[in-house]
């Protein structure tokens, strides 16, 4: 399946949806097409059962005229990688297919060598009417996560307790000469203050934001710091402290695979969805907005959808793990691969974002790629694992140290195989040790160049985005 997210959003312009005024009484056809509340109403008589079918069949046929989901989830496109080919990064079978063309990332605070950007959709709905605030719809879809040892509450409990933290955020989108449409995704109430987090990508190029409450009360939201490398916004509102209702974000490095998580958000519109699984993954790695690595994602089969977007993903007693961020589908919607930021990276960047700083990630300045088996023989090159230099980026912290890149994959390029003596296999193992230094932080690069192993003393700079994602 190809990216559609560009064609969605120009979609999304021509397919504007109604105002609630303009709904015609002479035909009720359509409304009862695109409205489920409608259709439930109907009386169900256990004698007519098989005929309440015919208006199910007839939904198909009017169902493409809806208006078109831009906030998908970085919907990872195209065939479903293999289990085998999986554990470090989503839709590798596209990935391999980039790493051969060379179209790989830019390291570092830097980048991403086998995930695409483009098949990464937010979770976000563009043009997707959206349930009545006032009669928030509650969905349970899943497996309920069982108590655990440690007194893990029902999801039920969890649901009770956390719903009044979570926000629908609706952001009108577009330039500054003509906007494209309505993304809705979800936020978390960090604090009493007002500050609600969410992904980036839901406020991405936003000219009006309105923030909506569990009670179904409105209020207008300004996006005070956004950090498009993790993914990552905050939204302040002003309103009084008694209707803001915290969510606790946990320590996510004790999350572990098999974790019961619940999901809280507005997935296709309805608000107030809760949807139940387990943690199926951890150190899952995709792309940022800004082209930059996103690593230490949390994987799990909790479904999430567009809309989900920036709404938590909780643990056993209710506290924040994840950011829902992104799913890994071959189609626009949940098959039981979602991802969530870590909820360990949002507190690394919260007091900057709500102070409206700008967020440094350090970086090598690099494009690179990670080198496989198949790659080194194709390339001839004199290592099957490790990083391969393709380019220094020019003024880089990278080419101001020497290293040395082609362009192209090919044995002249430098090999990284060593950061500070942590042996690298990947670029999810340089960028993830990049994540936990600072600008001006220096390393020590092991390179093998020209059949040599010499050492490469870098002093990281500020990730910077490139065309090329690097």
């Amino acid at each position: 399946m190809t990216d559609s997210l560009a064609e969605d959003r120009m979609s999304g312009v021509e397919e504007t949806p109604p105002a609630a005024g303009e709904e015609r009484e002479p035909d009720p056809a359509p409304e009862a097409a695109g409205s489920e509340p409608a259709e439930s109403s109907l009386p169900v008589e256990p004698a007519e059962s098989a005929p309440a079918v015919e208006p199910a069949e007839s939904a198909p046929s009017v169902e493409p005229a809806r208006p078109i989901d831009l906030s998908y989830p970085r919907v990872l496109a195209s065939t479903p990688p293999s289990p085998s080919s999986f554990p470090h990064r989503p839709a590798r079978s596209m990935a391999a297919a980039m790493l051969a063309a060379g179209l790989v990332i830019g390291i570092g605070g830097g980048a991403l060598a086998a995930t695409l950007a483009s098949k990464n959709r937010p979770l976000a709905a563009v043009g997707q009417p959206s349930a009545s605030p006032s009669s928030p719809t509650t969905q349970i879809s899943g497996s309920p996560p069982s108590s655990d040892a440690a007194g893990g509450l029902s999801p039920a409990a969890i649901y009770k307790q956390a719903s009044p933290g979570v926000v629908t955020i609706a952001s009108v989108v577009g330039s500054s000469f003509r906007s494209f449409g309505e993304a809705t995704g979800s936020g978390i109430v960090l604090d009493t203050q007002g500050n609600i987090l969410t992904n980036q990508h839901v406020v991405a190029n936003a000219r009006q934001t309105q923030v909506t409450f569990s009670d179904g009360s409105t209020v207008s939201g300004t996006v005070a710091g956004v950090d498009a490398s993790d993914d990552l916004a905050i939204v302040k509102v002003s309103v009084s402290a008694s209707r803001l209702h915290p969510l606790t974000l946990a320590d996510s490095s004790a999350v572990q695979v098999g974790d019961p998580v619940l999901a809280i958000g507005a997935p296709f519109g309805l608000s107030e969805s809760l949807t139940s699984g387990i943690v199926s993954g951890l150190n899952r790695s995709s792309s940022a907005p800004s082209g930059r690595a996103l690593t230490g994602l949390i994987q799990t089969d909790a479904p999430i959808n567009p809309g989900n977007s920036g709404g938590p993903l909780l643990n056993a007693q209710g506290q924040v793990i994840g950011i829902d961020e992104s799913i890994q589908s071959p189609i626009q919607g949940s098959v039981g691969v979602g991802f969530a930021v870590a909820s360990n990276t949002a507190k690394g960047v919260l007091s900057a974002l709500e102070r409206g700083q700008s967020v440094q990630h350090a970086s090598l300045g690099i494009e690179a790629q990670t080198i496989t088996a198949a790659s080194a023989q194709q390339d001839g090159l004199s290592r099957d694992s490790g990083v391969l230099v393709i380019q220094a980026l020019s003024g880089s912290p990278a080419a101001q140290a020497g290293l040395r890149g082609s362009g192209s994959a090919d044995s002249s390029d430098d090999i990284i195989t060593q950061i500070d003596g942590h042996t690298l296999k990947t670029i999810e193992d340089l960028t993830g040790y990049l994540n936990t230094k600072h600008v001006g932080d220096h390393v020590t690069l092991t390179v093998v160049r020209d059949g040599k192993t010499i050492s490469v003393g870098v002093t990281l700079g500020n990730f910077q985005a490139q065309p090329t994602g690097g």
